[in-house]
């Protein structure tokens, strides 16, 4: 071996053959043990901050049709959840609880609006403490062709919240008769903790 040469490593074919094979074993070794370790732990270097978090979160359903009326203001109710990291959700309450600790989320919400022989627009919105706020707040309005079914979905900022603080999402429409968001895969709420 050549101590006298500091490149004599820079090509794997310098390296003696007894050596190769525990020389890649380690590297391997070395290189999982820092992927695994930087996946779960905080970590600060120059010019380079990390910080990994476990997702905080729930997404909720409903197995029920819910019948909206004309400019009803409808607060959709929920009655199943897909997961629920920290209780935002309880039971077939209609809303989402801001737990403690919280201070910013995203939410987003989506619904299929069932067909009718009416036309008119269809509304999404979310509400907090059954205010039209904070900033940021999830709102979209879309027409309707009469006799075809419609999604519609809404996504928020990441907005300033509170613990306690109540999130609803909200269906209304103006075709002057009753209609209905249909129960399934395309009606949902979620919400997403952002750190």
């Amino acid at each position: 071996m050549n101590h006298a040469n500091p490149t004599c490593f820079e090509n794997k074919s310098n390296i003696p053959a007894s050596l190769r094979r525990p020389f890649l074993i380690f590297s391997l070794a070395v290189a999982i043990s820092v992927m695994q370790w930087s996946a779960t732990t905080a970590f600060s270097l120059p010019g380079l901050t990390s910080t990994a978090t476990a997702f905080q979160g729930a997404l909720i359903g409903s197995t029920s049709n819910e019948n909206v009326g004309h400019l009803s203001d409808t607060a959709l109710g929920w009655n199943t959840e897909e997961y629920d990291t920290n209780n935002f959700h309880s039971g077939s309450n209609n809303y989402f609880v801001i737990p403690a600790g919280v201070t910013k989320v995203r939410v987003s919400g989506s619904v299929l609006w069932s067909a009718n022989t009416n036309s008119g627009s269809r509304f999404l919105y979310t509400k907090t403490d059954n205010q039209f706020a904070p900033l940021g707040r999830a709102l979209t309005a879309n027409k309707k062709a009469p006799s075809y079914v419609m999604g519609q979905s809404v996504h928020s900022a990441v907005m300033n919240v509170s613990q306690g603080q109540i999130i609803r999402l909200h269906a209304d429409q103006d075709s002057g008769i009753t209609t209905s968001v249909i129960a399934g895969n395309n009606t949902w709420f979620a919400i997403q903790v952002v750190p």
